[in-house]
């Protein structure tokens, strides 16, 4: 399998590139394209059609081929893979349930391929609290079809923080309300990935004792959000409280009974019942701990642990693709570009990838799950 990445701030920035590489005799059947809302998805899907390549594409909240983070720009990692070992599934969600449209396509992988291996996308209005159901419940959806060991990586779009809608899409299809899945041949392509976090959980495990949907309103039979501002030595003014917006700093650490923990950022604080609105599932009994914010340690760790891999079960990839989420660009600001060409430079493969808003993995000797402030990538390579 070849690949190779390219990047603009333009339709005819990627036109040109695009032109370019088609001279090299590289014909790509398959393109991930990650894209800013503020750009023409009309006229770079025409450009990829016109040359019968599949796309797999997203909007986001930032882009890249490197640690050079784009704004407002395109970036494409293009494929030259057999087509009988793939397929791009999407399918519209409004007015159903997106757990049925998750099981749809995820049968259609099934009989395609009899060891499918996915990669995965989806749009929403991130405003509304029931996009959580395009975290975690559309995993066990896909598990529930295909098995717990199907390989599932992705990233949900994002619209360049403005959160009023995202958008996937594939050759003939731009959604607002999709899912979006890549089925690979397992038999044929291998899909190996890693999960880095960074989130360093602090204090005593405590036990979520009142929580409705995505809202938690106990933890240990104390009013969550009293708990947790005490704890990490935030006092607010009652005005303060009612406008305050924690941005991905108040982040939980989820205890899971096998593997690493997952991270859950949270999301408004209702300061009238004292209640906190997490960014993913949450429920009564589950176990947490809090977490202190990543120093820039974690950079360096992630950058050797991508190395140890690239020497390891991952040498001789093929492609890399990357779905970090945006809150990692807020903590780590600039240096967040470190990290990316860190994973980049230890594989030296051509890459593409962008920021989310909420991740697909499977953690650390676990399980697929949905993640928050969590950098996950995924290595391709033909067998």
């Amino acid at each position: 399998m070849k690949a190779k990445s390219i990047k603009g701030n333009s339709p005819g920035d990627i036109r040109s590139s695009l032109e370019q590489i088609l001279l090299d005799d590289f014909k790509p059947t398959l393109a991930f394209v990650f894209i800013s809302i503020k750009q023409d998805f009309d006229a770079v899907r025409d450009l990829l059609d016109q040359q019968s390549i599949q796309i797999f594409g997203a909007t986001t909240a930032g882009e890249f081929i490197d640690g050079d983070i784009g704004a407002g720009s395109i970036a494409i990692l293009l494929l030259d893979v057999d087509p009988s070992c793939f397929t791009v599934l999407l399918e519209d969600y409004q007015d159903k349930d997106p757990e049925a449209v998750a099981k749809e396509l995820a049968q259609k992988a099934k009989e395609q391929f009899k060891n499918p291996s996915l990669l995965i996308s989806c749009s929403m209005d991130p405003s509304k609290e029931s996009s959580n159901v395009l975290g975690e419940p559309i995993l066990r959806a896909i598990e529930s079809v295909i098995g717990k060991e199907t390989k599932i990586w992705g990233g949900r779009a994002g619209d360049d923080l403005a959160f009023n809608e995202t958008l996937v899409f594939s050759n003939h299809q731009i959604l607002k309300t999709g899912i979006l899945l890549l089925a690979l041949d397992g038999d044929k392509i291998s899909v190996k990935g890693q999960t880095a976090a960074g989130q360093k959980a602090i204090g005593i495990e405590r036990t979520i004792t009142k929580a409705i949907n995505n809202w938690i309103y106990e933890i240990d039979h104390q009013p969550a959000a009293e708990m947790v501002l005490k704890f990490l030595g935030i006092d607010m003014t009652p005005a303060e409280a009612e406008t305050f917006y924690p941005r991905m700093n108040i982040v939980l650490s989820l205890i899971r009974e096998v593997g690493n923990p997952v991270l859950r950022g949270t999301g408004v604080f209702n300061w009238k019942d004292r209640s906190i609105m997490i960014l993913g599932g949450i429920k009564e009994g589950d176990r947490i701990r809090l977490t202190v914010e990543p120093d820039f340690e974690v950079i360096e760790e992630v950058r050797q642990n991508a190395e140890r891999l690239s020497k390891g079960e991952m040498q001789d990839v093929d492609a890399l693709i990357m779905f970090s989420c945006v809150g990692r660009l807020w903590q780590f600001g600039p240096l967040v570009g470190d990290e990316i060409e860190g994973i980049r430079k230890a594989f030296n493969v051509p890459m593409v990838g962008l920021f989310t808003y909420g991740e697909f993995g499977r953690i650390t000797n676990g399980n697929n799950e949905f993640h928050n402030n969590t950098c996950c990538w995924v290595t391709l390579k033909e067998k």
